[in-house]
């Protein structure tokens, strides 16, 4: 007996929406950092030229640049390319954001009829709580990192 092929369309990723994406995020991660493209050259072992390249998205990254960005900067440089592979909606939309920030408050509130948000309950909303968080994250990359006042 022949398997079946799914008959689900899949979405097809361009390689354009993914050097823009990783691009995007590399982009993101200079300015936050302040980080010149030496700098972050260095960290890819790549060129200043190189680096500008994978910042406007115009080159293709090789596997070990790849892999050392990942390593320097985690979930910070792939955040666009993972939401964008898993089909979810463009990750700096800020009304996803929103989406995911109120299904965790309507979580919260719901576990908290009874009184109290026990353990099992944060189990069972855990990617919906994640998510929230992830969103707030990304809100929150937009302006660097927390300055300490003084005052």
């Amino acid at each position: 007996m022949a398997t079946r092929q799914s008959s689900a369309k899949r979405r097809v990723v361009s390689a354009s929406s993914i050097l823009d994406a990783l691009a995007a995020d590399l982009s993101q991660i200079k300015a936050e950092d302040r980080l010149t493209f030496a700098d972050v050259g260095r960290v890819l072992g790549r060129s200043e030229d190189q680096a500008a390249k994978y910042c406007e998205g115009s080159a293709e990254m090789g596997v070990t640049a790849f892999a050392f960005a990942k390593q320097a900067w985690n979930g910070r440089f792939t955040g666009r390319l993972d939401a964008l592979l898993a089909g979810e909606p463009d990750a700096t939309c800020d009304r996803a954001k929103e989406s995911k920030l109120l299904k965790a408050a309507l979580a919260l509130s719901l576990a908290l009829e009874d009184g109290a948000v026990d353990d099992e309950e944060v189990r069972q909303n855990r990617k919906t709580l994640e998510a929230a968080g992830d969103a707030i994250a990304a809100l929150l990359s937009r302006v660097g990192p927390r300055r300490e006042r003084r005052g």
